[in-house]
Formats: structure tokens, C-alpha cells, sequence
């Protein structure tokens, strides 16, 4: 919908994906399917583009703007235009899609996640942080259903008491890096997260990475896990199965609430039923 202010500025707005928003609201009303509630719109004031996110209260907004202000300027997220109550506004940025998976991207992803990883991290005692309870809960979860058979549970419990490193390092990630959700700035070459959302705080360092790991960059793992230690990251490496074994069990309940069933694949805990 246009319109032209007394000012002279005009304003558009569109609203992308709302067939996917009805098909959300027709599943919730018929199931138990999770959803976020939130919409997204793209404006355009004066021919500058920017992103409108409408998210369900104020706090999860303040806390979206606290962190991307943590990373104004550097390139590798939109700079933030305006918070409002539940409202976040961010610059659109303009970018080429991830088309090939090749060792020049694999730079760029370790540069970007180094840049993440290097803000601020803290190396804390594991036990006194929330995630192996949660890795412990998330399995047995997954048992429970039928995803993971007794026998598997039993062997990741023991692979998980090998596995837990005794200090872990805890700070910024990203926590969707899905392909269609970076573009490469082509005056920067520095690729750029646009779904704001997925940045977060206070969380185990190399979990987001690890969703990339998993469903598209697996073939470049170990350079990927070397390239973010050359670019600043905290030693999160030495530990990387431990933080894998989080994200699978986090992402494969996650997956079934939300009726994701191609995310569900016990195959992905094989490598952990022995060590």
C-alpha cells in the first residue's frame, strides 16, 4: 500500500510470504505444529529499501537490537534503523545468494563466524551452564518418541561423558545459517546474515556453526573448524563433538515439534553411538 505524506516521502510496503503465513495459522489451528508468531515486511521510503520485523513482544525485540548494536559497522548483519515497542527495523541489504559451496566460501563462513565468536567470549566451567542438562533432556526427549532407540540413548550418554569438555566458551553466535539467509556484499566480499533473528547471546559458541556443519558444509568441516581459529575464535574446536551432539539433539526435537520430518534422521547420531 503507497501513500504520500506532506513531506514528500513516499512510503511502500509489501508483505512477503503470506501464503506461508496461512498455511502456519491453518496448521496451529489444526495441530500442535510450533510456529513463530511474528510477520516481516519489506518498505520502501524515498527508493531506500529497508526490513520491518513484527515480533510477538518488546523484550525478544530489545534483545535483537542489543545484540546486532554489538556488531554496527563490521558488514556482517544489517545495521539496525529503529527499535519500537515489538518492532525492529534493519537496512536491506542488497547481495548475490550462496550459489557454490567451495573453499573461497568456506573463508568467508569462518571469517564470518570468527567475527561472531571473538566478541566478547567467556570460558566457563560446563557444568555450571544449562547445556549438558539440555543435551540430557533433548535425548531423552527423542527416546520418548521413538527417534532414539534405548540402546542409542544409552551409548550417547556415555559418549557425552567422554565428549564434555570440562570449560566451554559462551558468547555470540548465529543460529540459522541456512543458505538462503546470506548474501554476499560484493563491495565488501564479506558475507552478511539478514535474518536478524538468528543472533544470539549467552549461548555455547559453535552451536550455530555446527547447524551449517550438518545439513551443508560437512565436506568442508575441518577446514571450516581450522579457518575459525585463524580468524579469532576461542578454541571450540577441541570440543566440537560435544557441541555437535547439542545442536543434533536440540535441532532433531525442534524438527518434530515444528513437523519438519526431512530434519529427522537418527542416522545423524551414528557417529556418536561408540567412542
Amino acid at each position: 500500500m503507497g501513500m504520500i505524506n506532506p513531506f514528500g516521502f513516499s512510503t511502500r510496503q509489501r508483505s512477503p510470504f503470506w501464503w506461508k503465513r496461512l498455511g502456519y495459522w491453518m496448521s496451529r489451528v489444526g495441530g500442535t505444529r510450533l510456529q513463530k508468531a511474528k510477520s516481516l515486511h519489506f518498505v520502501s521510503i524515498n527508493g531506500q529499501q529497508f526490513k520491518r520485523l513484527v515480533l510477538c513482544d518488546s523484550y525478544l525485540a530489545f534483545e535483537i537490537e542489543r545484540n546486532l548494536e554489538c556488531f554496527r559497522g563490521v558488514g556482517i548483519f544489517p545495521n539496525i534503523v529503529i527499535r519500537y515497542e515489538r518492532e525492529i527495523w534493519v537496512e536491506f541489504v542488497e547481495g548475490l545468494p550462496i550459489k557454490e559451496i567451495d573453499e573461497p566460501l568456506v573463508g568467508k563462513m569462518a571469517n564470518f563466524y570468527g567475527h561472531l565468536y571473538s566478541e566478547a567470549p567467556r570460558l566457563v566451567e560446563t557444568n555450571t551452564t544449562i547445556f549438558p542438562d539440555r543435551l540430557d533432556r533433548d535425548l531423552h526427549f527423542l527416546n520418548q518418541i521413538g527417534i532414539v532407540s534405548d540402546g542409542l540413548l544409552g551409548e550417547l550418554r556415555k559418549s557425552v561423558d567422554i565428549l564434555r569438555p570440562n570449560h566451554c566458551w559462551i558468547g555470540f553466535d548465529y543460529t540459522d545459517p541456512v543458505r538462503k539467509n546470506f548474501v554476499l556484499n560484493p563491495k565488501t566480499q564479506l558475507l552478511c546474515a539478514v535474518d536478524v533473528e538468528g543472533l544470539v547471546s549467552e549461548y555455547l559458541i559453535g552451536m550455530g556453526a555446527a547447524k551449517a556443519l550438518v545439513r551443508w558444509l560437512n565436506p568442508f568441516k575441518e577446514e571450516f573448524l581450522r579457518l575459525t581459529a585463524v580468524n579469532g575464535a576461542p578454541d571450540f574446536q577441541a570440543y566440537y563433538g560435544f557441541v555437535e551432539l547439542c545442536f543434533l539433539a536440540q535441532w532433531m526435537k525442534r524438527a518434530f515439534f515444528e513437523r519438519d520430518w526431512k530434519a529427522i534422521k537418527p542416522a545423524y547420531f551414528e557417529e556418536y553411538r561408540r567412542l
